[in-house]
């Protein structure tokens, strides 16, 4: 017979919702000192009292699950999104389902992952242009979501990171370091319309008088080179390109390259090496993202940091919010965080 929350408290010799609280991270709250917490853990564990998580929910109207969905933990972004994710829901209570496949799934035409499972709400990191429903179905349309990474010209409620001003700040220090033949480091062949940094990368490069150059990931992949390039392979596609870059004459390489991201950068800083190239006497590398590996190159990783802690919380917040009725009347809550330039050994 199931352990319950009532055995536990008569073990511990507490009343049911001291119990209630302590198991469920609510200790705080209810200001249960750690003397009583430790009780109360401790006949958890004697007893092997295991919450039904789905049961809790459904009694309260929740099931205190939150979905994430983000394109692939290949990349240490989305992982440390993931984490910080799984911390912040824990630190309220509740749990995290991730689907880190979902926009593979739609390619598929298969169901999402989340399609059926009763969750509170949902976070997801999708381009602007498509919404939970794409994937989902429209049976999500009442489910609480708040997207991630992106500006969005809808009533959605996001938190989006400041791209622009990070590829600004990336080309400002460039320029005073004078660097002036800038190049953008791509992974697609054909301009994405909802590439922002692309975009400003171009337009900084008229307003400081340099022509602008786009380059194209290359792969060892034929089939992939006209389509988007998958997390995993950024990294080789960034080696490859840099071995291609490599081999050009000196007049026609630049003396800088602004990366799509850091795996990018990661991957064209080995490139360039392998090939003979000084980094960054011959070519300076600025990458997107932060992430921690590129502290561990050789030469430090100079890269735009993008807020992922900031951005979990933020989007949190909100949820949070609208899942308690506090805002669920209130105009979209639309969070722009701004983006910092770490300055390495690549610049």
């Amino acid at each position: 017979m199931p352990v319950s929350l009532t055995d536990v408290a008569v073990r511990a010799g507490v009343a049911r919702g001291t119990v209630s609280s302590v198991l469920n991270n609510r200790s705080a709250q209810a200001r249960i000192s750690p003397r009583t917490q430790e009780r109360v853990r401790t006949a958890a564990a004697e007893l092997g009292y295991r919450p039904n998580r789905l049961a809790q929910g459904l009694g309260k109207g929740r099931t205190n699950i939150i979905g994430l969905m983000i394109p692939g933990l290949r990349n240490p972004f989305f992982l440390s999104l993931l984490e910080a994710a799984e911390e912040r829901a824990f630190r309220d209570g509740c749990d995290v389902l991730p689907d880190s496949a979902f926009q593979l799934r739609a390619a598929f035409n298969a169901e999402g992952k989340l399609s059926g499972w009763p969750v509170d709400g949902v976070l997801i990191w999708v381009h602007p242009d498509r919404s939970l429903s794409d994937f989902l179905g429209p049976w999500v349309q009442n489910i609480p979501v708040v997207y991630l990474g992106y500006r969005r010209n809808d009533d959605s409620d996001y938190v989006a990171i400041d791209r622009e001003g990070g590829v600004r700040t990336a080309m400002e220090h460039l320029r005073e370091r004078g660097y002036r033949r800038i190049a953008y480091l791509y992974p697609w062949h054909d301009l994405q319309p909802e590439d922002s940094r692309y975009i400003v990368y171009e337009q900084l490069c008229r307003e400081f008088g340099v022509c602008p150059e786009k380059i194209a990931l290359e792969t060892l992949n034929t089939q992939m080179r006209h389509s988007p390039i998958t997390q995993a392979g950024l990294r080789e596609a960034g080696l490859t390109t840099g071995l291609s870059i490599a081999a050009r004459p000196k007049s026609d390489m630049p003396d800088a390259i602004v990366c799509h991201n850091d795996l990018v950068a990661i991957g064209l800083f080995n490139g360039l090496r392998r090939g003979g190239i000084t980094v960054p006497d011959d070519i300076a590398i600025v990458g997107f993202d932060g992430i921690e590996e590129g502290q561990y190159l050789d030469k430090p990783l100079t890269s735009v940091e993008s807020p992922g802690l900031r951005l979990i919380e933020s989007a949190m917040d909100i949820l949070r919010e609208r899942l308690d009725g506090f805002g669920a009347d209130r105009p979209p809550r639309q969070i722009v965080l701004p983006s910092t330039l770490r300055i390495g050994q690549t610049t």
